[in-house]
């Protein structure tokens, strides 16, 4: 009888130490949640802030909080082996011009729109082990006070602002529900807490 018991508790044993391996969807299920944390408080933080600045000076005054600030928000969140950025094509801030892999991925997430399936982050390791997350950012509407048509959305004295702080900006005339860029993160360390 205890040989018997003896069988069964080493047959359990064996059973949980081989769960013990990493399953690498698992693992990159990791990575996509510590990407959604640091995009949700990253994106918490530029909100609030715009909000403020918004309360305070109107919308001009967010694109100057925008203008010198909104790079250092994202970086809040980064740390060792983590960078936040946000890209796109069309963009206000040419520090945030999509690179070939970011177009890559606006144009995928722009075709998944086009064909009405459901925007999720994408979690890729990358050829030199780095992990990249990538989450699409859609135009809300108080975005268009900003981003929206340069004749019926922007206030005169915000559009003013723009062409001051970015002459050549391009990030106008979006209508709400549009993909107006991405996310990108990328983790180069190999800890996802």
């Amino acid at each position: 009888m205890l040989s018997r018991f003896y069988t069964v508790g080493l047959s359990i044993a064996i059973l949980f130490s081989c769960k013990t391996k990493v399953d690498p969807a698992e693992g990159m299920v990791a990575w996509k949640n510590k990407g959604d944390s640091l995009v949700n408080r990253s994106f918490d933080t530029l909100r609030n802030t715009l909000l403020k600045a918004i309360g305070e000076n109107g919308f001009a005054g967010a694109v100057t909080v925008c203008n010198t600030g909104a790079s250092g928000l994202m970086n809040v969140y980064a740390g060792e082996g983590t960078s936040i950025r946000r890209a796109t094509e069309k963009f206000r801030n040419p520090a945030n011009r999509a690179d070939s892999t970011e177009r890559k991925m606006i144009r995928y997430f722009r075709e998944l729109m086009r064909d009405k399936k459901e925007l999720t982050p994408i979690t890729e390791k990358d050829a030199e082990g780095k992990i990249h997350y990538f989450k699409p950012i859609l135009v809300q509407a108080m975005c268009l006070n900003c981003h929206g048509d340069k004749i019926t959305q922007i206030k005169p004295d915000t559009w003013q602002t723009l062409q001051e702080k970015y002459p050549g900006d391009l990030a106008y005339d979006y209508k709400e529900g549009e993909l107006r860029g991405i996310w990108h993160l990328v983790f180069s360390n190999r800890q996802t807490q």
